[in-house]
């Protein structure tokens, strides 16, 4: 029995991780089974075609919000093309909607709900002499959907025992290469907010300590780019999550592990830990979702949120962690004007970045079936994001998806700090007033619909609030040499020539008083010059102020290191 498991993927960078559970547990009694992942960019029918190509007879699809539509057209087509394979979904798109799909798509012979290991091993043990299975047999597969004498019946869910579970990192090395990946040392959420399908999954179970490290330590001998944990919420257990913490600072490698964090669950002990590891080594996601009591209050979520503030200020103060502070529009009780609140609260929290995302009345989620009271209307079709409520309309809605363009290419990026500081300052007080007059003006050009090149943002941002501004001119392109070393200055943004001081610098060697690390290099002077810039700005901008004095300044750029441009203060 030829078994092929598969998903398409959010992205060509992602990986599957329950795919990989699943080879894992089932592959000893089905060496033979495949895994292939796809991503939703690639052409459904040359997807399929890969798929027919395979000829198998029992298919299994891992289905998502990003994927469910695409996927239920896959598997009309295979029906087609294939009549007699099975087909088996499983995953969190399907879980909660299974006897509907089942009776709505009659190309689904089975779903598979929740944790899917135990399941499908006894649902291929009986599929695997090529018969159909017996009422019995069917009867006696835990958390399986099926169809028996024209009725869809459902069995009783299980949950897994996660020390029984064998690790799904010991060999297909060659699937991660590029890719992004995903891991887990707990199931289970503790809190229970409303929007989130974690909070159906029961209380939160642990992976064998020793089975973790075993498995972090071999992914970090990989070079992998990036660990993503899909804990729920990693530091819930805080000495286990310190231990772990602890483990991964003293591996030898370069990966950086994304974590999610209760950031009010910070303990000054973590912190101290913190402080010794290395740099780019621990990313955190902090979940905020909103600052309003009443609306934290309806979707039962409990954050002490001056311990949050507290927390990330630590964060960027003492440690090296990068954190990323997440919101949600169109949390029910949560209006235009008070979600701008939030979003103050996180941007001045100055994380290194902020995820404005759009509540998704998911299926399964305690939301979903409250929809009627906070008068949420959403997509019918996946992912179900929110159009409106009654505390927020349509309108403002749409309003802030250009707003959230706006700070994922302006604040997210990174490269426009001391601009947007100075700029927020000089006119408007607080960041969203500053963030809405720019959306006005971008919606205004139609620009939101449109991409734009790096140096069309920092020419829009010029064009749209500088208002011939000398000192916001001189910011801006303070921010430019600051991170784009292999770009020329572009010719609306040059100030004062200052090509003769850098010939100085290089002929009488001054440039070594500040970049002494080259000296031993014996660069040659056209060498010399590739490694740093210089620039000279009629206002006194660095370090940064809020209102430079006028005052000539030369600084210098310095570009010897690959993760970060120093700058120095040439004016003497």
């Amino acid at each position: 029995m030829k078994i092929v498991l598969t998903t398409l993927n959010a992205k060509y960078t992602h990986h599957n991780l329950a795919l990989r559970y699943l080879r894992a547990y089932c592959g000893p009694a089905f060496p033979g089974l495949i895994v292939k992942e796809y991503n939703i960019n690639q052409q459904l029918a040359l997807v399929l075609s890969e798929l027919v190509d395979e000829n198998p007879d029992v298919m299994g699809f891992s289905c998502y919000i990003w994927n469910i539509e695409q996927t239920l057209v896959l598997i009309s087509d295979l029906k087609k093309v294939l009549p007699n394979v099975k087909v088996i979904l499983g995953g969190p798109e399907v879980s909660y909607d299974a006897e509907n799909l089942m009776d709505k798509h009659l190309q689904i012979d089975y779903i598979v709900i929740g944790e899917g290991e135990e399941p499908l091993l006894k649902l291929l043990q009986a599929l695997e002499n090529g018969g159909e299975p017996t009422l019995d047999q069917l009867r006696q597969i835990p958390s399986l959907v099926y169809r028996s004498d024209g009725q869809i019946h459902t069995n009783p869910q299980m949950t897994m025992d996660l020390s029984r579970l064998p690790s799904p990192y010991q060999d297909h090395f060659d699937e991660l290469e590029h890719k992004i990946v995903y891991f887990e040392t707990s199931r289970g959420c503790p809190f229970r907010c409303q929007y989130c399908l974690s909070s159906r999954t029961g209380k939160v179970r642990y992976f064998p300590m020793e089975q973790v490290k075993a498995d972090l330590q071999r992914l970090a001998r990989l070079g992998i780019d990036q660990i993503r944990f899909v804990d729920r919420t990693f530091n819930c257990h805080p000495q286990r999550a310190l231990e772990l913490i602890k483990f991964i600072c003293e591996l030898e490698t370069t990966t950086r592990f994304q974590l999610e964090i209760g950031g009010d669950l910070i303990a000054e002990e973590m912190i101290q830990l913190l402080e010794q590891a290395p740099a780019n080594r621990f990313q955190f996601e902090i979940g905020v979702q909103s600052t309003n009591p009443i609306t934290l209050e309806e979707i039962g979520r409990t954050t002490n949120l001056d311990k949050l503030a507290a927390n990330c200020r630590k964060l960027r103060e003492r440690t090296q962690v990068r954190f990323l502070l997440d919101l949600i529009a169109g949390l029910p009780q949560e209006s235009y004007d008070r979600f701008g609140d939030s979003f103050n609260f996180v941007y001045n929290l100055e994380p290194t970045k902020i995820q404005l995302g759009f509540l998704k009345l998911l299926k399964g989620s305690r939301l979903r079936d409250r929809a009627n009271d906070f008068g949420c209307l959403f997509t019918e079709r996946a992912p179900y994001e929110v159009l409106q409520t009654t505390s927020i309309s349509y309108s403002e809605l749409a309003f802030l998806n250009v707003i959230e363009g706006l700070v994922e290419s302006y604040y997210n990026s990174g490269r426009f700090k001391s601009s947007l500081d100075y700029l927020i300052v000089r006119d408007f007080g607080n960041p969203f007033s500053f963030f809405e007059h720019l959306a006005q003006k971008w919606k205004t050009r139609s620009l939101h619909l449109v991409s734009h090149s790096l140096v069309g943002l920092y020419r829009l941002l010029w064009e749209l609030v500088g208002d011939q501004d000398p000192v916001a001119m001189s910011y801006l392109r303070f921010d430019f040499r600051s991170h784009e070393r292999k770009q020329a200055t572009p010719r609306w943004m040059q100030g004062e020539p200052a090509n003769e001081l850098k010939r100085q610098l290089i002929q009488d060697g001054t440039i070594f008083r500040y970049l002494s690390h080259l000296k031993p290099l014996q660069l040659t002077p056209r060498e010399l010059s590739k490694r740093f810039a210089v620039e000279l700005f009629e206002f006194k901008i660095y370090p940064w102020q809020a209102k430079p004095v006028k005052q000539r300044q030369f600084l210098i750029f310095d570009y010897s290191e690959s993760d970060q441009v120093r700058i120095y203060d040439a004016t003497q």
